[in-house]
């Protein structure tokens, strides 16, 4: 499409994915109205139109609510400011969904339909919430992460996961046991370690090295991740980073793809 053409609703709607009728709210809330309107009163939408469609998608992607994609989008920003934004709310959306599934690797028991809170609390530590899984699904259910991850947790049985917050254990374990012994960032016995924590996270989704790199930045701000490391958040990230750069992931623009 040239920046001269104009198209129809229907192909607008057909470009951007979304539904005639969707298009047309957007219209009545003033969010994206078309450029142009025949002598009909037929809608027809040009290249600057179709471009904000996406930034509307993007930002809805994000869980960013239409009256705010509004304020944003008219907000005169440039599209680099809107993608650095966009790349913000992801993180915060993919740290909430980690959340969870350091959580989930902390439970053996958690299907039984008699769990007391207390029981929870003894194995998730007594700083879980009983709320936290509920507003975590119903703020973040709809990314794809977290979809993976429920499925990947339907296909495991109650032996499956004694060994798996064993691995997490003992990962955290050889962590510690590593930086005590002076072992360097890129050898190969970091290298092994990074990649056991890639597998860690390979369980519930597919994790890129790229991502493994974004996870393990976010770490170290998070106490919660710190005590699951053991306090070592800072050493696992040079080893992740280091194993990651030897993959060929450029540590000054890491991409969550």
């Amino acid at each position: 499409m040239s920046e001269q053409d104009e198209c129809t609703v229907g192909e607008a709607a057909q470009y951007l994915g979304v539904s005639v009728r969707t298009l047309h709210h957007w219209d009545h809330i003033e969010l994206l109205s078309p450029g142009w309107r025949t002598y009909g009163n037929y809608r027809l939408y040009t290249l600057e139109d179709l471009k904000r469609g996406q930034l509307i998608l993007m930002y809805r992607e994000a869980g960013m609510p239409l009256n705010q994609i509004a304020e944003v989008l008219d907000g005169g920003e440039n599209l680099r400011t809107h993608l650095l934004r966009q790349k913000h709310l992801l993180t915060q959306r993919l740290d909430s969904v980690h959340r969870m599934m350091l959580a989930v690797d902390n439970l053996l028991d958690l299907q039984e339909e008699n769990m007391t809170t207390d029981k929870m609390r003894k194995i998730l530590g007594t700083d879980w919430d009983p709320k936290y899984q509920q507003e975590a699904e119903e703020r973040w259910g709809d990314t794809q992460e977290w979809e993976q991850t429920q499925q990947a947790m339907k296909s495991m049985t109650e032996a499956d996961w004694a060994p798996t917050k064993e691995t997490n254990e003992q990962l955290a374990k050889d962590l510690v046991a590593a930086e005590k012994e002076g072992v360097e960032p890129g050898s190969n016995r970091a290298n092994e370690l990074a990649e056991r924590h890639k597998d860690t996270v390979d369980r519930w989704y597919p994790c890129s090295y790229a991502k493994q790199v974004i996870l393990a930045r976010m770490y170290v701000h998070d106490e919660r991740f710190a005590a699951t490391y053991r306090y070592k958040t800072q050493y696992l990230l040079k080893i992740v980073e280091a194993n990651a750069q030897a993959h060929g992931v450029d540590l000054n623009n890491v991409p969550w793809e």
